[in-house]
């Protein structure tokens, strides 16, 4: 199979990426060419996969230089060459339905988020005929309009997420330092039970405001610790070594990446009930669903009832890569014999 893989711009796409369309697509690419298709991946030039082609417009992520023209370029680009593929899977959200149509090659359009303006609602209902795929439940409740071709989770390379059965002595917030993200909250209850909590993430001046007056005031560099952007193999440590990993999203994320992460590592998880975290965390066993403060700092003092090899049993039993990459071929092979 022949397949097109439209990439986002805002991260590099690699298994390990700082993003979770990043890491989760460079997962996919990876076990597609394993198992002998052909990937053409459009995508930042820094992108590091196993797929035969790259070809990006630009060479690294943005980073306060966002190009909406390069963000259509990049789309373009995949559908101008459409007669190469069987196949063009935009992992973009609603931006790529705009080309959809204009193309016999057929298109998968990944919805990977569940927080849209009104514009682009309506933008969405317009091209609702047109094939789209989730990675929750959740997301496809969120927009039960959409033509769902189908629903496939995230997944992730058990392989390259060592296994620790230690617990560390802190705990992990990683993520964008936003409202959305919840980093308010995760200061807050660190500091009320007097633990170290390490922080990791991207801070853009779009919520300077929030950020020094909720954050900021209260990184001490002790207890409180910012360590900026990270990715790779210092990602991979501060999960393995966490006594939790807090994520107190107050938006319907649709697919937590750094969820699965910090599972596949054995750390256990602390995640509101919003979006898909349900559909990714076995409450009471594999960490805990909260739905306020209140029980977040509950969850956080009965952290250690929660087994660290059932954190990562989760994620081999439900989220490997091999049942996403499964999962998408079945979906693309579905999409291509009704053209």
């Amino acid at each position: 199979m022949k397949i097109a893989l439209v990439s986002k711009l805002w991260e590099e796409t690699t298994p390990l990426s700082r993003g979770g369309t990043g890491a989760s697509l460079g997962t996919l690419v990876n076990g597609l060419v394993e198992k002998g298709h052909k990937v053409t991946l459009f995508a930042t030039g820094n992108s590091k996969t196993k797929a035969q082609r790259l070809i990006s417009v630009r060479q690294k992520p943005y980073r306060g230089d966002y190009n909406e023209m390069h963000e259509y370029s990049n789309i373009a680009t995949a559908f101008r060459r459409h007669k190469e593929f069987d196949i063009i899977h935009c992992a973009v959200e609603q931006k790529s339905v705009l080309f959809g149509g204009l193309v016999p090659t057929p298109s998968l359009h990944s919805i990977r988020y569940g927080e849209f303006f009104k514009d682009e609602l309506n933008l969405l209902k317009s091209y609702k005929h047109l094939n789209f795929m989730g990675n929750s439940n959740a997301v496809k409740k969120y927009l039960p309009f959409l033509n769902w071709k189908g629903i496939v989770h995230n997944g992730v390379d058990i392989s390259n997420f060592k296994f620790s059965n230690k617990t560390g002595d802190y705990l992990l917030f990683l993520g964008r330092l936003s409202p959305q993200k919840g980093i308010d909250m995760a200061i807050k209850v660190a500091r009320r039970l007097n633990k170290r909590l390490l922080i990791a993430g991207k801070a853009v001046s779009a919520d300077k405001e929030y950020l020094d007056k909720h954050v900021w005031p209260y990184v001490d560099g002790e207890k409180i610790v910012y360590l900026g952007e990270v990715w790779g193999k210092k990602k991979l440590k501060l999960f393995r070594e966490a006594e939790a990993f807090l994520h107190p999203v107050n938006f319907l994320e649709a697919c937590s990446n750094t969820v699965l992460e910090s599972l596949a590592s054995g750390t256990p998880v602390i995640a509101t009930d919003n979006g898909g975290n349900k559909e990714l965390i076995e409450n009471n066993k594999s960490g805990f669903i909260v739905k306020n403060y209140s029980e977040l700092l509950k969850a956080i003092k009965n952290i250690t009832t929660i087994k660290r090899e059932d954190c990562r049993k989760r994620v081999e039993d439900n989220f490997s890569a091999t049942k996403m990459v499964d999962s998408y071929l079945e979906l693309y092979e579905k999409i291509i014999k009704q053209k």
